[in-house]
């Protein structure tokens, strides 16, 4: 082994974290938790002991991970940065192509935590907990896009929401099939018209 490319370059214990994170994150998405510490220093371009000197542990690595990729702040600022000037419909079009991209990768994660439920239970339970925290954040923005125009809706800002979510997420589920799945102008349709014909009858 080449031991000069494996000798990683001096950096602060902060900068060598985020490092190590950021590079671990697609290993973590393709493999899950069965990725091995080896796999970590690699994808980071450092020897398996520059691993350690950072994070106790491969748990611990994983779980900053999760964190860094499940952060609501990039999403919430996609969602703001949607004009209020075109048509309701686009804005949600746009809106769910922000939460489907989202949504592949919370699915994969919340998938690899339910696989690590015997490890780090403490420190599996902040990601949990770090997980609901930024749902609830993307639920808020994605709420102030229905609130811009509370005369179109039968529902409040937070249920729309909620239901808008729910139905993107359901879309982007691991199980479902390609085939099956609704791009987002369908889903925007089935959001703001339901399913029921037309020129059906209110159901109550």
């Amino acid at each position: 082994m080449n031991t000069t490319q494996r000798r990683a370059k001096p950096l602060p214990p902060d900068d060598r974290r985020r490092e190590i994170v950021e590079a671990v994150i697609p290993l973590l998405l393709e493999k899950g938790s069965t990725l091995s510490t080896r796999e970590i220093a690699d994808a980071a371009g450092i020897a398996e002991g520059t691993v350690f000197s950072v994070f106790p542990d491969k748990v611990s690595v994983i779980v900053e991970a999760i964190k860094a990729t499940v952060d609501p702040e990039s999403a919430r600022a996609a969602l703001a940065g949607i004009s209020v000037d075109i048509p309701v419909e686009e804005q949600l079009e746009q809106a769910a192509g922000v939460l489907m991209e989202r949504g592949e990768r919370v699915g994969t994660l919340v998938g690899v935590l339910r696989t690590m439920q015997t490890a780090g239970t403490e420190k599996l339970e902040g990601a949990h907990q770090y997980l609901k925290e930024s749902h609830a954040s993307m639920l808020c923005a994605l709420a102030e896009l229905f609130d811009r125009h509370p005369e179109k809706f039968k529902t409040t800002p937070a249920r729309g929401a909620v239901v808008f979510w729910g139905l993107v997420f359901a879309n982007a589920h691991s199980l479902m099939e390609d085939d099956d799945k609704l791009g987002a102008a369908a889903m925007v349709d089935i959001a703001l018209h339901g399913i029921a014909s037309r020129d059906s009858e209110s159901v109550v």
